[in-house]
């Protein structure tokens, strides 16, 4: 058994649930693996966790939607995390500029800056108004970010709760199928991808916050 011989489910399923044919071929593939069982249950010698090659298939399969999956968030966002990273070094730059042209100006003394005349306060009012269009784009970009990632994710963890589904159907009529003395203790469990799992310290949820010091 193949990746390639366990079909996609199709992104706008609903409602969400195994079909009929795919029960039925789970069901005969199940009775399959059953029959050529030689000796004992099915199970990984190193970790002791049940499986059989069906299993292991449908894991890689789920593993590589995930990995494409993944592989099409960062496409799809390199042009505005590359906009971002830009605009957030430039931001900085003019906060850091506007900071040291008023930093001997007291904070209640800075409503003249919108009345004052000369060159120094027509400075002060262009880095106001492109400090305010950068932080208006910035956010803009992280809402984005925050939206491509969370739709990817969830498409990802559809997925495998399809496969879990599938993995259910199969593995009751794999034990159905297996004589009484070699029952199995449990089922397997798909293991979720990594990145469906981040942490607070992880890349993509940092791309996810909107940060700009993480590298794709």
């Amino acid at each position: 058994m193949t990746t390639r011989s366990l079909p996609a489910p199709r992104a706008d399923r609903r409602p969400f649930r195994v079909g009929f044919f795919a029960r039925r071929c789970l069901i005969e593939q199940a009775r399959q693996d059953a029959a050529t069982t030689a000796s004992g249950p099915a199970g990984d010698a190193g970790s002791g966790e049940p499986t059989t090659p069906h299993v292991q298939a449908m894991q890689a399969h789920a593993d590589g939607y995930a990995r494409r999956e993944e592989q099409r968030f960062f496409a799809r966002i390199d042009r505005e995390l590359t906009e971002y990273r830009v605009l957030s070094r430039a931001l900085d730059s003019d906060l850091a500029d506007y900071d040291a042209l008023t930093g001997d100006v007291r904070l209640d003394d800075r409503e003249f800056i919108a009345n004052g005349t000369g060159p120094g306060f027509e400075e002060l009012r262009r880095l106001e108004r492109r400090i305010k269009r950068g932080k208006r784009r910035v956010d803009e970009l992280s809402a984005l970010i925050h939206s491509r990632f969370t739709a990817a994710k969830l498409r990802t963890n559809r997925y495998y709760d399809h496969a879990d589904e599938k993995l259910a159907v199969y593995w009751g009529a794999y034990r159905r199928e297996l004589a009484p003395d070699r029952g199995l203790d449990r089922a397997p469990v798909l293991r979720r991808s990594e990145w469906l799992t981040t942490k607070e310290n992880t890349r993509l949820l940092e791309l996810w916050q909107g940060r700009n010091d993480v590298k794709a």
